[in-house]
């Protein structure tokens, strides 16, 4: 079962996100990418047959959730707390995919007490120059435009995306064109199949609203990232894909370096979109390691 919720914060702020699996599972939260939203559940029935409860809030700007040009990592860590007080949760397992690492290890570091468990679904690293050769030219040059773009061009260039592209499944749809040479064969098939609807949807409503979340966002994950490492002793488990070209499997050394107990696996073959198409994979692992 998938619900969706609508959280008013006091601010006034609105933050939504999906809620689902069984209410009485071991809560996972999973921090979408870059981009990703509250959908990207491509099947309930494993969450059911684990016990598994899955929660994924959508960031400020992305989806339902409104835009806050002033936010930061930590800041992020306060709406997941908002989110676990309306959904009645104490202590979660935590899911960083791609993009969504960095928002992971922030809110393990700033509430350890409430974390039982980390995944990394390939997932950044803190950048070092190998890494960014490594990407493909499309992505070396989001890196370089989310760590120098002064906010009134973020502003303009998001209003000329807007116009120029569209939004939603407009929007959606340039990024597929986009990101193809990034993906495997296999994930290009997938792409275009019945099972890729899930994925298409979450693209169209990350960009629900346009692009200013998406550059917030961008220039957030590919800056310094402000994290307490020395807090973070969880158990890490980070699972790449030898093929994928966007996050390299190799990006995992540099948070070996910080977070030495993390464990690896890397799927021959695999690429970036493991965590849709892997996914009965992910949700049993993580049932089996509780």
């Amino acid at each position: 079962m998938i619900t969706e919720h609508l959280l008013t914060l006091p601010t006034g702020r609105m933050l939504s996100y999906s809620d689902s699996g069984p209410r009485t599972g071991r809560v996972v939260v999973l921090c979408h990418g870059l981009p990703g939203a509250r959908v990207q559940i491509p099947s309930t029935a494993i969450l059911e047959q684990n016990g598994i409860r899955v929660i994924i809030i959508e960031r400020p700007g992305i989806g339902h959730s409104t835009l806050q040009t002033t936010r930061t990592l930590a800041s992020w860590s306060a709406d997941v707390n908002a989110v676990l007080a309306a959904a009645e949760v104490e202590n979660v397992t935590l899911v960083g995919y791609s993009a969504g690492t960095p928002y992971a290890l922030t809110y393990a570091s700033l509430h350890p007490e409430r974390v039982q468990r980390i995944y990394i679904v390939s997932g950044m690293a803190p950048s070092a120059a190998q890494d960014i050769a490594k990407m493909t030219p499309v992505n070396r040059w989001l890196h370089s435009m989310g760590t120098s773009l002064p906010a009134p061009l973020r502003r303009a260039l998001a209003g000329t995306a807007a116009v120029l592209v569209g939004t939603g499944e407009k929007a959606g749809t340039f990024g597929i064109k986009m990101m193809r040479s990034a993906f495997t064969p296999a994930e290009n098939s997938y792409i275009d199949s019945p099972d890729g609807t899930v994925f298409r949807a979450m693209l169209a409503e990350h960009f629900r609203q346009g692009y200013n979340g998406y550059l917030i966002d961008l220039g957030l994950v590919t800056q310094h990232w402000p994290i307490a490492y020395e807090r973070i002793h969880h158990p890490i488990h980070a699972w790449y894909g030898s093929d994928d070209r966007i996050t390299p499997p190799n990006a995992v050394e540099s948070l070996q370096k910080i977070l030495p107990q993390t464990t690896v696996t890397i799927t021959p073959g695999a690429g970036h979109l493991m965590i849709f198409m892997a996914w009965d994979l992910l949700i049993s692992r993580i049932a089996n390691e509780a």
